[in-house]
C-alpha cells in the first residue's frame, strides 16, 4: 500500500526497498506518489504543471504519468486523449509515476492456449500485470489481448500477481461470463508449481488460516491468521514436493481457495517461500538459495466444466526459468 501524502510531502516507493534483481528494475520500476488536494480549479494544462512541480527532483515525469493513465482525480484515472474540460477545487488528485519507462513484456498470439465457449486462456509470461494498475492502462495482458483479438469486451476471469506465470482465464464478455461463476463457487480445480528454498520438512502438507491485509507503509501484502477476524477470508492449500535439490525445492499447490497472494503466503507460513519472493522471504540477495529474477510461481493447470457438462482442461509448460533454478 502506498503512503498517504498531502500538501506536496513525498516518498518513493522503490527507495524504501532498494534491493531488486535486475528484472524488477527493467519491467516494475519504483513508483514516485504524491498526493494533494486542488486548492482551486484547474484545467489540464495548469494540472499538469501542478504535478511536474511535485515530481520536481525526482527520475518520474509527469507527462508519462498522464500517458500511462496515472494520474487520478477523486478516484478516477484521467485518460490523457479525453481529458476532462477542468478538475474542480478540492479534487483529491494522486500520481503514480514510473521512475522511468517499464521494458516491454512481449506477448506473441502463440501464447493462446484455448479461445472457444466465451473464454480465451493465454499461457501468461512473468512481469505482464493481467488488467491495468494505478500507474498504468496501457500495460497489460487484457490490453494486449483486446488488441491483437480485436474484442474490446474481453475482461480477466481472475488474476495471477504481475510476476507469477502460466495459465491465465479471459472471459469475452457475458459469453464467458459463467467462468468467473466457476471459478467463484470453487469448481475450478487448479494446479500450480513453485521452487521453495529452503526446502519444506515434509513431502506432503497442507496450509489453512484466514488471510487478511497486513500494515506495510509500502507494499500491498498479506498475513495470515490462526483464527477468523473481520475482513480476514479463510484459505486453504495442499503442496506436494516434486523434487528436492541442495537449498531448493520444486512443489506442486493446489488451492482449494482464491485469495490474493494465497500461495505465497502459505509457502512462507510453512517455511518455505518461494524463490524470488521478497515480499514474504527474505530480502533480495544476488546469489543466495532465496534469490532469483522474479517469483517462481507458475500457473501449470487450471480444470472447469462447461454449461453443458463437459470438462475443460488448460494447460502450460513451465517456463525456462524454472529448470535453471533447480
Amino acid at each position: 500500500m502506498d503512503p498517504i501524502e498531502r500538501g506536496g510531502a513525498a516518498a518513493s516507493l522503490g527507495a524504501l526497498h532498494p534491493h531488486r534483481s535486475d528484472a524488477a528494475e527493467r519491467h516494475d520500476p519504483p513508483l514516485v506518489v504524491r498526493r494533494f488536494v486542488t486548492g482551486v480549479a484547474l484545467c489540464p494544462g495548469e494540472l499538469l504543471e501542478e504535478v511536474r512541480g511535485r515530481l520536481a527532483g525526482t527520475p518520474a515525469c509527469a507527462e508519462r504519468a498522464l500517458w500511462h493513465g496515472g494520474i487520478h482525480a477523486n478516484g478516477r484515472p484521467l485518460d490523457a486523449e479525453a481529458l476532462p474540460a477542468s478538475v474542480p477545487a478540492g479534487a483529491w488528485v494522486a500520481v503514480y509515476a514510473f521512475e522511468h519507462e517499464p521494458e516491454p513484456v512481449p506477448f506473441e498470439h502463440s501464447r493462446v492456449l484455448y479461445d472457444g465457449d466465451g473464454l480465451v486462456a493465454v499461457d501468461k509470461p512473468a512481469w505482464l500485470p493481467m488488467q491495468r494498475t494505478r500507474a498504468s492502462a496501457r500495460i497489460s495482458l487484457e490490453a494486449s489481448l483486446r488488441e491483437q483479438l480485436g474484442d474490446a469486451s474481453l475482461v480477466a476471469a481472475h488474476r495471477l500477481d504481475r510476476q507469477t506465470s502460466g495459465v491465465a482465464l479471459f472471459a469475452r464478455g457475458r459469453a464467458g461470463a459463467w467462468a468467473a461463476r466457476e471459478l467463484a463457487a470453487r469448481r475450478v480445480a487448479k494446479r500450480y508449481v513453485a521452487v521453495v528454498a529452503p526446502p519444506p520438512e515434509r513431502d506432503a502438507f497442507e496450509v489453512e488460516g484466514w488471510i487478511a491485509r497486513a500494515p506495510d507503509p509500502a507494499r500491498f501484502r498479506f498475513a495470515l491468521l490462526p483464527q477468523a477476524e473481520p475482513e480476514a477470508r479463510f484459505s486453504r492449500s495442499a503442496f506436494t514436493v516434486l523434487r528436492r535439490v541442495p537449498a531448493r525445492a520444486l512443489l506442486e499447490a493446489r488451492p482449494e481457495t482464491g485469495r490474493t497472494h494465497q500461495i505465497r503466503v502459505h509457502l512462507a507460513a510453512a517455511g518455505a517461500p518461494v524463490v524470488g519472493d521478497d515480499l514474504y522471504g527474505p530480502p533480495f540477495a544476488t546469489g543466495a538459495p532465496s534469490a532469483a529474477s522474479r517469483v517462481l510461481l507458475h500457473a501449470a493447470a487450471l480444470e472447469l466444466h462447461r454449461p453443458d457438462g463437459s470438462a475443460l482442461r488448460i494447460e502450460a509448460e513451465s517456463p525456462a526459468d524454472f529448470a535453471g533454478a533447480l
